[in-house]
């Protein structure tokens, strides 16, 4: 009776255990491969790659490879990805879950030598989500998929921020409310945005104000439908990196240096890695061509740009990577104006070739 008793109370701890262990979606994601295949699915969606509760998320369409490359946020023992059931489904299980001693104790001890990306996914706790609010972000914020926004007034320059990043701060996972964008996300150091979705445009999703050395990051999300541009670069000796992010409807720029700054030099850094643009690269009048990215060859900017898929992209249709001659703002009081000298591939400025942008 006693070795009865004992095996019977074995059998509930393991029971118990099991119920209580963190999952490997995130809750009401749909299971769809493990690591090293493709997961596929209709439309646009949010997937996530981990397990035992601690995810990396990003957006796509139709399908992606379910490996670290893409998700680079994912804990490196990661064992599933999964997506949600539309485009701005956020999880916050992962926070909550990850919390718990069950998704503690069924933890590889590889989670522990993990990124510091998945490390702060681990860490971070539901208590976050109340210091997303407009204004100035330190530390590590995981808004848990709110949406977050101020007024917009149009294209003004003079606009606030909804948040200004200071340095070293991560902001993660938060839309930003369609006519409610104001100036974006200011960058004003080292700063990092992960699954950050812009549900419309205001001026511009995020501006780069951090100078030398320092570099904005820009991991997963989406932004849909801008007038000017995307990605706003004024640091100078700066770089934001961009990997994984995807726009929708009509954009006239994805990133651009500034081109009239005050005392306006150089250099400015892109890099850009597996972006998909899924609309037209047009100015606001829905026909007169944009162009995906412009820099200043006079002050050294260099865009280095590999893995772009531009839907009915052609030869030239958009243009990819305009090199120009930037200006002062005394110059442009002056009368003079930044200048483009045209489309470029494979230069020391538009680092980056035919090859590396495709159709679908």
């Amino acid at each position: 009776m006693k070795l009865t008793h004992l095996l019977g109370a074995l059998a509930l701890v393991g029971l118990s255990t099991t119920s209580f262990a963190a999952s490997d979606a995130p809750s009401g994601y749909t299971k769809c491969v493990q690591t090293g295949a493709t997961c596929t699915f209709s439309g646009t969606r949010q997937v996530a790659m981990g397990k035992a509760g601690v995810f990396g998320y990003g957006t796509f369409t139709s399908s992606v490879a379910c490996t670290l490359s893409n998700f680079p946020s994912a804990p490196s023992n990661s064992t599933w990805c999964s997506y949600a059931g539309t485009t701005s489904t956020s999880s916050s299980s992962s926070t909550a879950t990850s919390s718990s001693s069950s998704s503690k104790s069924s933890s590889s001890s590889s989670v522990a030598s993990s990124s510091s990306s998945s490390k702060s996914s681990s860490s971070s706790s539901s208590a976050t989500t109340a210091a997303c609010k407009p204004g100035t972000i330190t530390g590590t914020v995981d808004c848990g998929g709110i949406t977050v926004g101020t007024a917009c007034d149009g294209q003004s320059e003079s606009q606030q921020p909804v948040f200004t990043l200071a340095e070293g701060a991560v902001l993660k996972n938060v839309h930003i409310k369609a006519g409610g964008g104001a100036d974006g996300i200011h960058c004003a150091g080292n700063c990092t945005m992960e699954n950050v979705v812009w549900d419309g445009i205001c001026e511009d999703a995020a501006t780069m104000t951090g100078g030398t050395g320092k570099v904005m990051k820009i991991v997963g999300g989406s932004a849909t439908k801008a007038d000017d541009k995307v990605f706003q670069h004024n640091g100078k000796g700066g770089t934001i990196n961009i990997s994984n992010f995807q726009t929708f409807d009509r954009i006239q720029r994805l990133w651009a240096s500034c081109g009239n700054c005050e005392s306006n030099t150089g250099p400015r850094y892109l890099i850009a890695n597996n972006v998909t643009i899924n609309g037209p690269v047009v100015k606001s009048d829905g026909t007169t061509a944009g162009y995906v990215l412009r820099l200043n060859s006079n002050y050294g900017d260099k865009a280095t740009v590999r893995s772009m898929r531009i839907k009915g992209y052609s030869l030239g249709n958009p243009k990819v990577c305009v090199q120009a001659t930037g200006i002062t703002k005394a110059e442009e009081n002056a009368g003079a104006k930044q200048v483009n000298q045209g489309e470029f591939w494979n230069t020391a400025y538009c680092d980056i070739s035919k090859t590396d942008v495709t159709s679908f």
